[in-house]
């Protein structure tokens, strides 16, 4: 049952205070607070979302106007491409006679310009062989050195003009030394700058432009724009302007970027063609923008992968961005701090201008102006919690004079109820003003009254009640004695004519005065232990067993009723000891009741005993070949007073033995189970805790035992007698002079009769514990099953039901002599 935590009533006034008054208040102020932030958040959060739409929309402008400014300055550069092609078309296609060109050989076949006069370098390369390099082609081209210095001259972007023909002749303004400069063996065909304008490439014939490469002509990292030359269908040549990757940067540094930020120029292949230095720590590159040659440049070379955004995990984004829009925003971290990133495509060029930069930068003023808002939330945050620091001050103040004037007369209350919880019925009651304070203790008064009453009343039925209980017990003990007196003297007296010569058909009688003698000692004994077990849990005393042993003992106890039967009875049980934890006399009751109903419920076939370790534990089982249980009825099997529908059948019993060995089993912490097979046969099995050590239980010799038998029933001593005719026995009918017969001559074991004329049990064990040489002597007591709870504290080594089992008795007392002390319980 739930109960909830007891507290005092100043707390309990306070808390009706907070839940009435202050919750209420707090919750209104809160709501309003709550309204104010979320409108100035709303608010703050439109205006903050229009600026920072306005500062998008400014850099996406700024990167668009940027773009076209490019854009205009890289049409200038094709528009002059494509003048210079058209010339250089004019110039090949003109039939007038020149003379063939002056150029200086060299010894491995390399025409080339000795010195600079003013006009354009020629290289003409060794791939084609000296007599058939085309010196009036470079007289016709010769006309057009005017025009290449102008172009370079006037357009700051431009870093050279040239001319490649398709038999590897190159002729480049401004003049430089190319037989140093470029590999004899050059393919000009070979180059971007070359095979990029061809009509595999440039179906359209129109202006190209290249990626960054690195110049074989020593310019270091550029780009250029070319235009294919044709004569008719044939390709005579490409026509270009480069532009270095440094003309480009220092074009682009002179954009105006706002907010601190830089332009760079992607190109349509996603290669970074022109990073300012300002990008390079973002981006963590240096740029290409010059090269040493050491050597010649045999092959073209681009920028390597780290330039390319598709390769770069930190850039995937936005070149997919790139790709699928042609202009936008983007929000993304660069060397750790978040940027934006607008472009616009430079439409001539398909390349991409991107405008990079801080977003602090960006939003710094509407993150200035959120902050300012979200400190004046703050404070009204704070002012309200100072108020009502205040106003919970006061309250408490409030709280304990009232808890004061209401905390007197309650515990006047509870001291009456403590009193008459006590035992004093009628307290002292408080006094106070409070009308209803005054009805509970008048309420109280009258309570106490009436319970005076109830209690005289209660008292009174509680010795009546003892008094019925007391007569049932003595009525039982009574009936028990009664029963068993003459059961006693049945069954004596039947052994001892069994042990006797027979007489004609007297073995049957006695076989069948001992079988109902037997039965009805058990149902009696079974009937008082299962009583005894429903008013009180018996005390078991839990020792080291040997479980085998004690199977073996049963089985030989069982065994003349199993042969009777014409049954067969076989023990599969270890050669060695078995040790249990288990009350010993407990556990044998137990598997006489098993074997007693395997017995019973077997017609034909056999029982047979088993004993096996299972770990920690271990079962002992009891299997018959008889009739089996139903599934539906095994779970009643353990239920007191259950036959399973044999009630009417000549098979004898009540029930009980089942649900004894169930309530015992369980006292000594053991299972009890079944597996049954309607037909088959049945099979009980008893699951014990292994003994904590073995323990010695070898049999030791025989010896001559002198046993001392005091009892006042004589049938009990005629059996005694019978049973231990090979003892020195000596019987008394009376505890007069017992213990000087014990000191004279000290017995091998005390038989000691519990019904005694004139001391109890008690105080005849009590005497003889007393003396030394007699500290030691067994003590076995002969009592009805019902007083077993009862003279178990006495200090016994065994107790022993009556009417007296021969055969038990035999066995206890051999037990006792081979083991001294030893406990038989």
């Amino acid at each position: 049952m739930h109960h909830s935590p007891r507290i005092a009533i100043r707390a309990w006034i306070w808390r009706a205070f907070v839940q009435t008054a202050l919750i209420p208040l707090i919750l209104v102020e809160t709501v309003l607070i709550a309204i104010y932030l979320l409108s100035n958040t709303a608010i703050r959060d439109a205006q903050v979302g229009h600026l920072r739409g306005m500062a998008l929309s400014d850099l996406q402008a700024s990167a668009a106007q940027e773009t076209r400014l490019v854009e205009s300055e890289l049409e200038h550069v094709a528009r002059l491409t494509a003048s210079y092609a058209a010339l250089t078309r004019q110039a090949l296609s003109d039939s007038s006679p020149v003379s063939p060109a002056r150029l200086s050989l060299s010894p491995d076949g390399v025409r080339y310009s000795l010195s600079n006069e003013g006009g354009a370098a020629s290289f003409y390369s060794n791939t084609t062989p000296a007599q058939q390099q085309d010196l009036y082609k470079v007289t016709r081209l010769a006309t057009l050195d005017p025009f290449m210095r102008e172009t370079v001259q006037n357009n700051p972007l431009v870093a050279s003009i040239y001319f490649n023909s398709w038999d590897s002749y190159n002729r480049i303004y401004p003049w430089f030394d190319t037989l140093g400069q470029y590999p004899h063996d050059m393919r000009i065909p070979e180059y971007n700058f070359y095979y990029q304008a061809a009509p595999a490439h440039n179906p359209q014939r129109g202006v190209a432009w290249t990626d960054v490469y690195l110049d074989p002509a020593g310019h270091g990292w550029m780009l250029s724009a070319i235009a294919p030359v044709f004569r008719g269908d044939f390709l005579e040549g490409v026509a270009g302007l480069d532009i270095t990757v440094g003309n480009l940067l220092e074009h682009i540094a002179h954009l105006d970027v706002p907010w601190d930020g830089y332009a760079m120029i992607v190109s349509e292949q996603m290669n970074i063609m022109a990073l300012p230095s300002a990008g390079e720590e973002d981006f963590g590159l240096d740029e290409l923008t010059s090269h040493s040659y050491n050597e010649a440049i045999r092959r073209e070379l681009f920028k390597p992968e780290d330039f390319n955004l598709h390769k770069r995990p930190d850039t995937v984004a936005l070149a997919k961005a790139m790709q699928e829009r042609d202009h936008g925003v983007l929000s993304m971290p660069l060397n750790g701090r978040q940027h934006l990133v607008a472009w616009n495509t430079i439409a001539a060029t398909q390349w991409h201008l991107l405008t990079v930069v801080d977003e602090q930068e960006v939003f710094s003023q509407t993150d200035e102006l959120a902050n300012h808002y979200r400190n004046i939330g703050y404070l009204l945050i704070a002012g309200l919690v100072l108020f009502y620091v205040v106003f919970f001050a006061f309250m408490w103040g409030r709280t304990r004079a009232l808890s004061s004037q209401l905390k007197a007369p309650i515990v006047g209350i509870a001291r009456m109820l403590q009193s008459i919880g006590q035992g004093n019925w009628r307290p002292p009651r408080p006094r106070t003003e409070i009308q209803e304070l005054e009805g509970i203790i008048a309420d109280v008064q009258i309570m106490g009254e009436r319970l005076e009453h109830n209690a005289t009343q209660l008292e009174q039925a509680s010795r009546e009640a003892q008094e019925a209980s007391r007569a049932k017990s003595q009525f039982i003990s009574s009936m028990s004695h009664e029963l068993r007196t003459p059961l006693n003297a049945i069954q004596g007296f039947a052994q001892l004519m069994q042990m006797s010569p027979p007489a004609s058909g007297a073995p049957d009688y006695l076989e069948e005065i001992l079988l109902a003698s037997r039965h009805l000692n058990q149902l009696v004994g079974d009937i008082l232990d299962w009583s005894s077990i429903q008013s009180e849990r018996p005390r078991l005393e839990l020792r080291n067993v040997d479980a085998s042993a004690l199977m073996r003992e049963c089985a030989e106890l069982v065994r003349p009723e199993v042969e009777a039967r014409g049954l067969s009875l076989s023990m599969e049980l270890p050669e060695t000891a078995m040790w249990v934890r288990a009350d010993s006399r407990r556990l044998r009751q137990m598997l006489i009741n098993l074997l007693s109903n395997a017995i019973k419920y077997t017609p034909q076939g056999g029982i047979t005993l088993h004993c096996q370790a299972l770990g920690n534990r271990v079962r002992m089982s009891v299997a018959d070949t008889g009739i089996g249980i139903p599934n539906e009825l095994q779970p009643l099997v353990f239920d007191p007073f259950q036959r399973l529908g044999q009630e009417n059948s000549s098979i004898q019993g009540t029930g009980i033995g089942l649900s004894l060995c169930k309530e015992y089993a369980a006292l000594m912490d053991a299972e009890l189970g079944l597996e049954s097979q309607p037909g088959s046969g049945s099979r009980f099995w008893i699951d014990l805790h292994r003994g904590q050590t073995d323990e010695e239980n070898s049999p030791s010799p025989a010896c001559t035992s002198r046993v001392v038998h005091v009892d006042l029933n004589p049938s009990n001593r005629d059996v005694v007698a019978a049973t231990l005719a090979d003892a020195e026995l000596l019987q008394l009918d009376g505890e007069t002079g017992l213990l000087d017969t014990l000191l004279a001559h000290p017995p091998t074991l005390l038989l000691l009769g519990t019904e005694l004329a004139t001391q109890d049990a008690h105080e005849i064990v009590r005497k003889v514990r007393q003396h030394p040489a007699l500290t030691d002597m067994p003590i076995v007591l002969l009592c009805p099953e019902g007083r077993f709870e009862e003279l178990m504290s006495l200090g016994a080594c065994a107790l022993l039901a009556v009417p007296i089992d021969a055969q038990e008795l035999r066995q206890l007392v051999r037990d006792l002599t081979r083991k001294g002390n030893a406990h038989a319980l």
